[in-house]
């Protein structure tokens, strides 16, 4: 068992996603900072896309070519780094613990 930081106890903790099951529905409306944090539905073609049409305005010999490459590598960037804190957050909420005294949810 894990000890709670705030009431100093370990009698009821539980892990947070094994508690936020159990919850009813009207019980989770109302505790929304206890859910899990969503997945954003990202959309990787529009970068892509960019991406690609300023490679080939590169090579035509274009200078918009250089803002599609910046624009887009920049845009896929941004991406891959939401996605990375996305993936970090959900991590740390399957191994978040919750105090059922205090009410409380905490990382061991």
């Amino acid at each position: 068992m894990h000890v709670c930081p705030v009431c100093k106890r370990s009698d009821r903790t539980t892990k947070l996603s094994v508690y936020w099951r159990t919850l009813p529905a009207e019980r989770r409306a109302g505790a929304p900072h206890l859910a899990r944090p969503a997945l954003h539905d990202e959309r990787w073609t529009a970068p892509l896309g960019l991406l690609t049409l300023g490679c080939a305005l590169l090579l035509s010999e274009a200078w918009l070519g250089f803002v599609g490459v910046a624009g887009g590598g920049f845009w896929l960037v941004s991406l891959r780094d939401k996605v990375a804190q996305t993936a970090k957050r959900r991590a740390d909420w399957h191994r978040k613990q919750f105090c059922r005294r205090c009410h409380h949810d905490f990382l061991p």
